[in-house]
């Protein structure tokens, strides 16, 4: 995304999905009339603009001014980089940007019937008002300030479900939705005996998926509809259970209790038990005593 030329102070462009598919970075400059972005690379892969802000600008695609209204917060706009699209942000511009791949979009197209998804239709420049992308962008705004909370399942989770919503609302038209059943046995023993043979790990999801035989997307419904949880929320209660063990069982200080349940730091932990649990790790230690 270095294209939005970051030459203001006052522009941030912070990483968080780096290691996964689909890449995303908050994209902000609170000082109108940035200008002109450099011409975005042309490649396979398309790119959603999500507001955070009011934002005005003027846009250009293979070589012709569009005609565009105000966007508006919480809407978004849909790139296809194929085509040469320019952009004067004359606004200031407070948002994230996801640049996804077309693999990303192919590795979906068993489960949405097998049909080739040649594009994500939308028109040039078109505001676009999605609920279900809003929601997932309200969850990845916490994971911003300190990135390293998000786990690999995490951003695996996130990536899956919004490529999936993408493909089957703005994919092709004839795309059928797929029937869906929960995990064979044989399926299930298999990702929990994987997710939990270390809770530490950072286990991508891809991995466990594919020991399924199965495509991510599907995997990661069918494991909700047989647990209850999607797989990051299973390994993070799975976490916090191993917590409250060796809680009990040993003396252990709360800082090592996080390293060995997989938690990045004692607040992390500390988080997550308290929505877990109802009270620290600490508190639920010394009310056992």
């Amino acid at each position: 995304m270095e294209y939005f030329r970051a030459r203001q102070q006052d522009v941030v462009i912070a990483p968080v999905f780096g290691k996964s598919e689909i890449s995303m970075a908050r994209l902000s400059c609170m000082t109108p009339g940035h200008g002109v972005i450099d011409p975005p690379v042309h490649e396979d892969a398309f790119f959603l603009a999500f507001n955070l802000l009011d934002y005005d600008g003027d846009l250009w695609v293979d070589g012709r001014r569009v005609q565009t209204k105000r966007s508006r917060s919480g809407n978004f706009t849909i790139y296809d980089h194929r085509r040469m699209w320019l952009a004067d942000m004359r606004s200031s511009f407070d948002g994230l940007g996801f640049h996804i791949p077309r693999a990303a979009l192919t590795a979906f197209e068993e489960d949405l019937g097998g049909k080739h998804i040649d594009t994500l239709h939308a028109v040039p420049g078109q505001d676009i008002e999605d609920d279900i992308v809003r929601g997932l962008v309200r969850v990845c705004l916490p994971v911003l300030s300190d990135p390293h909370h998000a786990t690999r399942l995490f951003q695996d989770h996130v990536a899956a479900l919004l490529t999936f919503h993408l493909c089957a609302t703005y994919g092709n038209t004839s795309i059928r939705r797929p029937v869906q059943g929960a995990l064979a046995p044989w399926q299930r023993k298999r990702a929990l005996e994987m997710l939990e043979a270390d809770l530490a790990a950072d286990l991508p999801l891809a991995t466990v998926a594919a020991a399924c035989g199965l495509s991510q997307g599907y995997f990661t419904r069918a494991f909700r509809l047989s647990t209850g949880h999607p797989p990051y929320r299973w390994v993070i209660l799975k976490r916090v259970e191993r917590a409250k063990e060796l809680l009990r069982s040993t003396d252990i200080a709360i800082t090592e209790v996080a390293f060995l349940c997989g938690f990045c730091d004692q607040a992390h932990l500390t988080r997550m038990f308290v929505a877990k649990v109802g009270m620290t790790p600490a508190q639920w230690r010394r009310a056992l005593r």
